[in-house]
């Protein structure tokens, strides 16, 4: 496993190789399901057991919102407020998390620590107004994600944030890539929407913008997009300066998003692969498939401009930061009581974080903040990566530094998560007053 400078280089931030994960797209089914809304507005997610195709086709039950995996997709202006009232109808309590947004600590779905967990039966309602525009996802905490035997686990979805002014984009498309696991003795499964394969339909010369998420819980995706250039526009939902991906390879770690532009090269009817690692070699998930009809324009477009900025500072001030050295080994697992811990560190709203995360343990761990996005710094603390996160892959034995303005009150988890190893899922909280 790579360690996180080399995997969070300019040049190589999405080239290192992992095992793969699987991809929810708006493929053959043009576009995902929205959820439905009552009547004052709400859009409502039912978490509760349904029935969906395995990669072969067979039957397999599964837990999800809906009774679907992928969930619903949901989608919402930059500004505008995002309502959605959870049902549950699962035999265990679940919450919501809101992966990648800066929500307020009463919405993060944090139970045992910024909410109460929704009883059987009960509902919850999450309202707030997403500060920054880009590709999200939600799913239950993963501390509550033990799926039962012969259960698919597919609580989670893609939460889409438009900008006030979409870019100059011929078609926009979301890919969920996640696991399945549909029995004990089965390996896991890596799935393109729900399904084995799926295809976006483009024209020549068209622009596409693929919003990529690994909606796994313990698994590094690694794709690869065939005889197309991949242009990375943004990193966990937060715009990032426009480059290429390195021979179009893309990485990411459990929870981490990513906006490319691909612009559609090839000729009318042919096909382009999407490629995810696995242990048998690389597997077409998906597939760009050309009209055979003429090409949209009669040139590809120039290079695109940078995404509008998310409200993020431009600067962070060290001089008076609150540092703290974590070590991911020493996190209590998440079946320990959160209330229970005493907090990491408290900081006063406005103030710069620094932290030293330290993996001592055998295996890469994906470390999670919630309701912040940071930076990563560079070994001799002279700059940070030009780009934000909110999820970091720290390899085994490896260590990373990373420092964000702590401008969100309240109560947050950090998270660690062992690759390939779910159950070895860590937490540890700190708070903004």
């Amino acid at each position: 496993m790579p360690s996180s400078a080399s995997l969070f280089s300019r040049r190589r931030i999405l080239a290192a190789a992992g095992a793969a994960a699987s991809a929810f797209s708006l493929p053959v089914r043009a576009r995902a399901a929205e959820p439905a809304q009552s009547a004052e507005g709400w859009r409502m997610l039912h978490a509760r057991i349904g029935s969906v195709a395995g990669p072969y086709g067979t039957k397999t039950d599964v837990r999800g919102f809906e009774g679907s995996a992928p969930g619903p997709l949901l989608r919402v202006r930059q500004g505008e407020e995002l309502r959605v009232r959870l049902l549950n109808a699962l035999a265990a309590p679940i919450a919501i998390h809101w992966h990648g947004v800066r929500a307020p600590s009463p919405m993060d779905g944090a139970p045992g620590l910024s909410q109460s967990a929704v009883a059987p039966g009960s509902g919850f309602d999450y309202r707030f107004r997403p500060p920054d525009a880009g590709t999200f996802c939600y799913h239950a905490p993963w501390l509550m994600t033990a799926a039962e035997a012969g259960t698919v686990e597919g609580l989670s979805g893609a939460l889409i944030v438009d900008e006030p002014v979409p870019p100059g984009v011929d078609g926009d498309h979301v890919l969920v890539f996640e696991d399945w696991q549909t029995s004990p003795a089965d390996k896991p499964h890596w799935i393109a929407n729900g399904s084995a394969t799926c295809d976006l339909p483009v024209r020549a010369n068209e622009r596409i913008r693929l919003r990529l998420i690994n909606g796994a819980h313990a698994r590094v995706l690694s794709l690869r997009l065939d005889r197309h250039a991949a242009t990375v526009m943004a990193l966990d939902g937060q715009p990032a300066e426009p480059f290429e991906a390195r021979a179009s390879r893309l990485t990411l770690a459990p929870g981490n998003t990513a906006d490319v532009f691909v612009d559609a090269t090839l000729a009318g009817g042919q096909t382009a692969a999407i490629l995810v690692a696995s242990a048998q070699g690389e597997l077409p998930l998906a597939r760009l498939v050309y009209a055979d009809d003429a090409p949209t324009r009669p040139a590809p477009l120039p290079p695109p401009q940078p995404l509008p900025a998310n409200p993020l500072p431009a600067r962070l001030d060290f001089r008076s930061a609150v540092r703290a050295d974590l070590s991911l080994d020493a996190f209590p697992q998440v079946a320990a009581s959160l209330q229970a811990q005493a907090p990491r560190f408290r900081v006063r709203r406005g103030r710069t974080v620094m932290l030293a995360l330290i993996n001592r343990g055998d295996f890469a761990c994906a470390v999670h903040v919630h309701g912040h996005v940071f930076r990563l710094l560079d070994r001799l603390d002279d700059g940070w990566k030009p780009f934000w996160l909110h999820t970091l892959l720290i390899g085994a034995g490896q260590s990373a530094r990373i420092a964000f303005l702590a401008d969100n009150p309240g109560k947050w988890l950090i998270e660690s998560v062992a690759i390939d190893r779910p159950e070895d899922t860590r937490a540890a909280w700190f708070e903004v007053a």
